[in-house]
């Protein structure tokens, strides 16, 4: 029964993570009409599974041995997982992307805390590495954004060749978001396969072939409505501004998973986005805007909520339903 519940509750949280993955990955392309969404999802699915099945299983090391100290059984992988699945559920409710990193993670804290053998060490590194690189995505954005914009003298001749090109550089746009949706699979299905590993073994590759394709189907199904908060309701994003958001965020969650770090994809996707608004509108206009202002509430309060959740539930199930 147990068993049955875990791999629904991951099924189901696959495709929440997909959503949520997709709208950060391919926001450029379609926030610039490059893609439709059919072709967009399609393109994010085999992405995924490639980026999952080369470099996932580093992150997977991280998640399933230096989170927590403590012997995970069937019980905990199945409260984890089920504990990310409401949270990443309230976030796509709230139409606010979620990182499924920082989820995972907490949830992960939330069992570590139960049987007191938390590795605050690596918590804080995850923590540590993610502040650094979400500042630097904001950063760099907004650096090479005011190179560009607004048009004027000295940049002339970029937006002539830009104007010149547009149909290669379309293509060009459609290879970043392809890089950045091979990003999130290098880090996000880690998420769902560490509790899977532990719970019910037959090995990491299994389990990404299974889990990859689901982020796909979630993307194409219900990807739409979130992709729109990030790339349309925050800053409507042009053809270089969305290479630019898609080389940078990718990057820096490439280099995360090469280090082992789950580490949250959405946060930086946004930050940059956000760099792309503060040139264009106004670091006072951008920071009114409702969605940043739920969003900034949300990256706070749902990490919490997720661990005391996870806390929570473990306390239920083991110590007083004796599972």
């Amino acid at each position: 029964m147990i068993i049955a519940v875990t791999i629904l509750v991951s099924v189901f949280l696959a495709m929440n993570m997909g959503i949520s993955g997709f709208s950060v990955s391919f926001a450029p392309s379609f926030g610039s009409n490059v893609l439709r969404k059919n072709k967009a999802a399609l393109l994010y699915g085999l992405c995924v599974i490639a980026g999952a099945c080369l470099i996932g299983p580093r992150v997977v090391e991280t998640l399933v041995r230096k989170i927590s100290y403590a012997p995970l059984n069937v019980v905990s992988s199945g409260i984890i997982l089920i504990s990310c699945a409401i949270t990443m559920f309230l976030s796509n409710v709230l139409k606010v992307p979620q990182s499924t990193s920082f989820v995972t993670v907490a949830s992960f804290v939330g069992s570590g805390l139960f049987y007191g053998k938390v590795n605050w060490y690596t918590v804080e590194k995850i923590l540590v590495f993610a502040v650094i690189f979400s500042i630097a995505s904001f950063g760099l954005t907004v650096i090479i954004k005011r190179r560009i914009y607004p048009p004027r003298q000295d940049n002339l001749g970029f937006y002539e060749k830009f104007f010149v090109h547009r149909d290669k550089f379309k293509k060009f746009i459609i290879f970043h978001d392809m890089y950045a949706g091979f990003s999130v699979g290098t880090n996000n299905v880690a998420n769902i396969v560490a509790p899977l590993v532990v719970a019910l073994g037959m090995g990491n590759l299994f389990w990404f072939l299974v889990i990859s394709p689901l982020f796909g189907l979630g993307a194409y199904f219900w990807g739409e409505r979130m992709i729109r908060s990030v790339s349309r309701d925050i800053v409507p994003v042009g053809e270089f501004s969305a290479s630019i958001v898609s080389f940078i965020t990718a990057t820096f969650v490439l280099i995360a998973s090469f280090l082992g770090l789950p580490t949250p994809y959405v946060q930086f996707t946004t930050f940059s986005l956000l760099g792309i608004s503060c040139v264009k509108d106004g670091f006072k206009k951008t920071s009114e805007k409702l969605i940043v202002k739920k969003m900034l509430c949300v990256w706070i309060l749902v990490p919490l909520f997720t661990v005391l959740l996870s806390f929570s539930l473990h306390l239920i199930c083991i110590k007083y339903l004796h599972l």
